[in-house]
């Protein structure tokens, strides 16, 4: 294989990562808990947090708990899925580059 060959690669193989981030970035997920939604992408990144119990935003040491377990939560499914994807597109071959996939 030439440099010209590889260089291509490298560019078909950096649109697909891209392609598969814009994809994950428009995926939407929901996660409820004691009166609690949050509402992330397959990123990871929280887009909407939605209290449904007005007693929950008056009181901060009943609400912060449930907010953190479920943003770890969110993380958690979000980095599952961003894993499959990758896999899907790129048949495993992100694990052996050490990107945390």
């Amino acid at each position: 294989m030439n440099i010209y060959d590889m260089m291509k690669q490298l560019k078909n193989f950096q649109q697909g990562f891209e392609e598969v981030k814009e994809s994950l970035r428009h995926r939407k997920e929901i996660l409820e808990k004691d009166g609690v939604e949050i509402v992330f992408n397959g990123l990871g990144e929280v887009v909407d947090i939605d209290v449904k119990e007005e007693e929950l935003t008056k009181d901060w040491s009943r609400l912060k708990p449930i907010l953190i377990d479920l943003i770890n939560q969110a993380q958690d499914i979000s980095r599952d899925i961003a894993k499959e994807e990758f896999n899907r597109k790129f048949g495993g071959l992100l694990g052996g580059l050490g990107l945390g996939f």
